[in-house]
């Protein structure tokens, strides 16, 4: 069971956007990204460190769910590697039970699953890849993987936001852009920097 020592629900906090991993996702700075480009919404780091597939649900209803997330960007499995190899439906079923908590919750929700990382060329970590693309697709989720995201470019990001404002433009970032950008940043920070350790791949 999980319990959340000095949590405090509050108002400001609702219908944001919201990051739900583990261990790397708990290291994203959202709050200076979404400064530094501009998200037209309020995004949260809502992620737990070691967190498995196996308890995401639980954690999404007792953590996430009160705040009625109009959007939620999923980064689940670095924790999972010996669960996926004994057993990889039970890994997919936990996976569809914390989409379907989300959808419960929101039918409107928007969701992005995100790729794990795998520089190593990992068999196991690639079969699992693929099994959230294919969660991703029968769910209706945006699919985002880690290899986009290293090859985003920051730079030219920000100079096609500053063109959209300039032009009197004023949309809601998609999640995949948003998943990106994140990502992308946890690609070539976090991780190239070894700030974050026991991570999968």
């Amino acid at each position: 069971m999980f319990y959340y020592d000095g949590y405090n629900l509050a108002k400001s906090e609702k219908n944001a956007v919201i990051v739900f991993g583990g261990s790397l996702d708990n290291s994203i700075p959202v709050k200076t990204l979404a400064d530094a480009f501009d998200f037209n919404f309020q995004i949260l780091n809502k992620s737990i460190a070691d967190l498995s597939v196996k308890n995401a649900k639980e954690a999404f209803c007792s953590y996430v769910q009160p705040l009625h997330p109009e959007g939620i960007i999923i980064h689940l499995g670095e924790s999972d590697l010996n669960l996926f190899k004994a057993n990889s439906t039970e890994f997919d079923s936990a996976y569809l039970q914390l989409i379907e908590a989300v959808k419960a919750a929101n039918s409107k929700c928007r969701i992005a699953l995100i790729s794990l990382y795998n520089e190593n060329a990992d068999q196991t970590i690639a079969e699992m890849n693929r099994h959230i693309k294919a969660i991703a697709d029968s769910e209706k989720c945006d699919f985002v993987s880690v290899d986009n995201a290293k090859l985003w470019n920051p730079a030219a990001s920000k100079a096609a936001i500053r063109f959209a404002q300039n032009m009197g433009l004023s949309v809601r970032k998609p999640l995949r852009d948003v998943a990106e950008i994140l990502y992308s940043y946890a690609y070539k920070v976090i991780l190239k920097n070894n700030t974050v350790t026991g991570l999968a791949g």
